[in-house]
């Protein structure tokens, strides 16, 4: 099986990587076209499969060597997409990858917008007929590909555009995951120079506290559901993002002023959420331990509270030595009012 190879957290990896198939022992070779996600019935005279039949022998050029078979050929993708300007030979290095590890979505994507290779949608569709995809995904972007539409810069041809499946879903949240993590430490690298020497071990401390907690927040996410992975990344990344936005109102003195009495309502309120959730039965009796229908468990959520506590505990050093013009009673409040909304959503 033709497999995609996204980016994504660890605290997920378990739980996408069965859905592309991957298969440590021995390779699959998957059908052309590559059926084996329908689960529907479907005819060979419908037009996808005659656009995959008519490509299906079409003779590929021989790819530029790669010195690595086992390089990531998507996060190589969306890395060089996303740069300011790419040049052609760094393009080339995107299909050498991708060839060497067969990487037919990145392949597809690049014959559709032409990035180091000329135009050609014959190519594209020949690589998309041998994705892993649900029969609706298969068909619109085979559809869009012989249509002869002409993906610009401003919205090029991607993978994601077609997606009707929750395991497509997952996959595509993990490459979105991996994009906005670029752009967020990026911002925070630069924010970190600016700071003065006494704070930047703090704040290297503090991210890695932010980082465990967003990674944790995953054991608190209901995985119900073929969209459920999806979820759960795109809430780690509302967790990243909580955590970039503070910081930099912080800095600024953006962030809402509190005060001692406001900050101990605040932990009232979040400790009479806490027990409530903690105190709700499962409606699965072969899981006592799980919270009403969901999967997440008890300990789920006392082991990440025990982390988002150490988390919050790591401001304290850092705005000692930062001085940033905010105090620490501001800064829990935001922080303790964003946990009360991560644990009313469960």
């Amino acid at each position: 099986m033709r497999c995609l190879h996204a980016l994504r957290p660890l605290a997920l990896a378990a739980l996408l990587l069965p859905a592309c198939g991957v298969n440590a022992v021995e390779p699959v070779v998957a059908p052309y076209p590559n059926t084996e996600g329908f689960g529907v019935e479907f005819s060979k005279s419908e037009d996808w499969y005659q656009q995959c039949m008519r490509v299906a022998r079409l003779a590929l050029p021989p790819a530029p060597l790669a010195g690595n078979q086992r390089c990531k050929a998507t996060d190589l993708y969306y890395l060089k997409r996303d740069q300011a300007s790419t040049s052609n030979g760094e393009w080339q290095q995107v299909r050498a990858c991708a060839e060497a590890s067969g990487d037919d979505a990145v392949l597809m994507m690049l014959y559709a917008n032409g990035y180091g290779v000329a135009r050609d949608a014959g190519r594209a569709i020949h690589h998309a007929c041998r994705l892993d995809a649900a029969k609706a995904e298969m068909e619109a972007r085979i559809s869009y590909l012989a249509s002869g539409a002409t993906a610009d810069d401003s919205h090029p041809f991607d993978l994601c555009d077609h997606i009707t499946s929750g395991r497509m879903g997952a996959v595509c949240a993990g490459i979105d995951a991996g994009r906005a993590d670029r752009i967020r430490h990026a911002r925070l690298e630069r924010f970190a120079t600016g700071l003065p020497a006494q704070a930047r071990a703090p704040f290297a401390r503090l991210r890695a506290a932010a980082k465990a907690f967003t990674r944790k927040t995953a054991d608190e996410a209901d995985m119900n559901g073929t969209g459920a992975a999806g979820f759960a990344l795109q809430d780690m990344g509302r967790r990243d993002e909580e955590f970039m936005e503070t910081l930099l109102k912080a800095a600024s003195g953006a962030l809402p002023r509190a005060s001692a009495a406001q900050l101990a309502q605040l932990d009232l309120q979040l400790n009479a959420i806490y027990r409530e959730l903690l105190g709700k039965p499962s409606e699965d009796k072969g899981h006592p331990e799980r919270l009403g229908d969901s999967t997440v468990a008890r300990e789920d959520v006392r082991s990440t509270e025990r982390v988002w506590l150490a988390y919050r505990d790591a401001w304290k050093p850092f705005l000692a030595a930062a001085r940033l013009p905010v105090d620490l009673i501001s800064v829990q409040a935001a922080l303790t009012r964003q946990r009360i909304a991560q644990l009313k959503r469960i």
